[in-house]
């Protein structure tokens, strides 16, 4: 420990306590390790300054590092009268690995090992200290909170190994704005003691995309001493409504938990109930002995935390004696597919995170089968799914943005192109369809639908007739090296499809005084073109990829 002095009153303590691990060969590779030594150290520095501005403000500085987790606290105290809240600005930096429910169970669930998910946390805010009235005390804060799932390389993610979202909003992170309370009361005598500790905590909606939820959990915990043993119990509970990501759920195992299990190894659920008993007695005089009874429940709430299912093992791990646990990530696939037939058919509702949840899993390529064959067969079935689910669920109920991401990611060209077209996006809407080359009709209805919207109700009478028998792409009449559409009527007559025919209908329909002019290619001509507006360049676009698509196409019909 060094002691650093400023000035005549002020001085600095500074605590560092460093440690190198010579056995690296024995020990597994630490998170973002970088090959170097300093990877395989760990330790912690402290710096504290009592008098930053010479009115007995408060400085702390934290650093602890270790193999697999790092963290960093800074902490500014104003002095207050002791009648007063004590308040303390706090910016804290933390990256540790989430095994609660991303560990892996290993050895018989005696352990959990990293299942590739670290939390990157960025929390800065106020805490506020009351002071303490006989035997009650109380918390309060209210943090900002930016938290980013890492791989173990350090890159941001959003899914795990298995395809299963790590975030509730989606995205790689995670915002929320969260007011806590916590108070506590403690009584203790030379017999025993009592501790209560009730933590509630509150996400405060500040933008839309921002996480919203109530979390509330319990600590009852009672000591008594029994000739020269001693009894300890004590009882946890807690609960979480609302949006909900993996990380935030209530793990069961591990020391503070149910000892004899590695971290969430037994579950972990949107609710829990955990019960610790000890007995301790001495057998020498340094020596001391223990029996334990732990027992604990997710209430049924394991199925409701996102990304839930059982952890996937290598051959070579012995899970001899393990029950299979339910659900499984097939079971889950098919409640998603079920709840996702319900609400396309206006049968049901779901929120926000859940359709996320189902949307995400319908274009996950890890969910599709490896075969060739069946591959295509479910991925345009899951292509219709969600095309149905979007066109029944309103728009504000899902993020057009990161829906288009992840279609594209899984080649959703028809969902892509009615995400563009409702954007009104409506070159890249049909760039997506074009790219459909299994089902090429999904762009011809689209030219069809758009032109009629931009040349207004008068345009291309003829395409939308009711007479119109089918439609088909064939040899021009005149130009027999080129292929184009061709609508046929009932009766047999054929029109070729251009977007000359459909301008000139509309002039028809729109200004028939003038239709005759305008077809002489006559000054009025670019007024009409002023008038049209923006529309005459998309038509005329459109025109050109019509063409493109129908020399792309083979000769057919509808």
């Amino acid at each position: 420990m060094e002691t650093a002095y400023i000035g005549r009153l002020a001085k600095i303590d500074v605590n560092v306590d460093l440690t190198h691990k010579l056995c690296a060969s024995l020990m597994l590779t630490p998170f973002r390790s970088t090959g170097s030594p300093l990877s395989l150290v760990i330790g912690s520095l402290y710096i504290k300054h009592p008098n930053l501005f010479g009115g007995s403000e408060k400085l702390d500085v934290s650093l602890d590092k270790g193999l697999y987790d790092s963290n960093v606290l800074i902490a500014y105290r104003r002095p207050r009268p002791e009648w007063l809240a004590q308040q303390s600005f706090v910016i804290q930096h933390s990256i540790a690995p989430e095994i609660g429910v991303h560990g892996v169970p290993m050895d018989n669930f005696s352990r959990s090992g990293s299942g590739g998910v670290n939390l990157s946390r960025l929390a800065d805010g106020l805490d506020l200290n009351e002071p303490a009235s006989t035997k009650w005390s109380s918390t309060t804060s209210i943090k900002f909170e930016h938290i980013r799932p890492l791989s173990d390389d350090g890159r941001s993610i959003s899914r795990d190994f298995d395809g299963f979202p790590v975030t509730c909003s989606g995205s790689s992170h995670d915002n929320m704005v969260v007011l806590r309370q916590e108070s506590r009361y403690a009584k203790a005598n030379d017999h025993s003691f009592c501790h209560l500790s009730l933590q509630i905590g509150q996400g405060i909606p500040v933008l839309s995309k921002w996480l919203i939820f109530n979390r509330f959990k319990f600590i009852a915990s009672k000591g008594l001493k029994l000739g020269p043993a001693f009894l300890l119990t004590s009882l946890t509970g807690g609960s979480i409504v609302g949006d909900m990501a993996p990380y935030q759920a209530f793990a069961i195992g591990g020391l503070g938990s149910l000892r004899g299990y590695g971290e969430g190894a037994v579950g972990s659920g949107r609710s829990c109930l955990v019960a610790n008993n000890e007995l301790t007695f001495p057998l020498h005089k340094m020596l001391e002995g223990a029996i334990f009874l732990d027992c604990g429940t997710d209430l049924g709430s394991g199925i409701y935390v996102p990304g839930t299912f059982p952890r996937q093992r290598s051959d070579s791990e012995d899970v001899s004696g393990l029950v299979e646990q339910w659900p499984s990530k097939k079971d889950i696939g098919h409640m998603f597919e079920f709840i996702a037939c319900y609400v396309a058919c206006e049968r049901a509702n779901v929120s926000k995170s859940v359709l996320s949840q189902i949307l995400e899993y319908l274009t996950s390529q890890n969910n599709f089968p490896t075969s060739v064959s069946s591959h295509h067969i479910t991925s345009t079935r899951r292509e219709k799914q969600v095309l149905a689910l979007l066109e029944v669920v309103p728009e504000i109920d899902w993020n057009a943005s990161y829906v288009l991401g992840l279609c594209e990611k899984a080649q959703f060209y028809q969902v892509s192109g009615f995400i563009h077209t409702i954007r009104h996006e409506y070159l890249a809407a049909l760039d997506r369809y074009m790219k459909d080359v299994d089902e090429p009709i999904h762009a011809f209805s689209f030219i069809n639908k758009t032109f009629s919207k931009l040349l207004s109700k008068n345009g291309p009478w003829w395409f939308l007739h009711r007479d119109c028998q089918r439609t088909e792409v064939s040899k021009h009449s005149s130009f027999q090296e080129s292929r184009c559409f061709y609508v046929v009527s009932t009766d047999g007559r054929e029109e070729d499809f251009s977007y000359r025919k459909c301008l000139d209908s509309f002039i028809k329909g729109k200004y028939p005084d003038v239709a005759e002019t305008f077809r002489r290619r006559t000054i009025l001509q670019r007024k009409l073109r002023m008038k049209i507006g923006r529309n005459w360049k998309i038509v005329k676009q459109l025109n050109s990829i019509v063409q493109r698509l129908a020399d792309q196409m083979p000769i057919c019909r509808w």
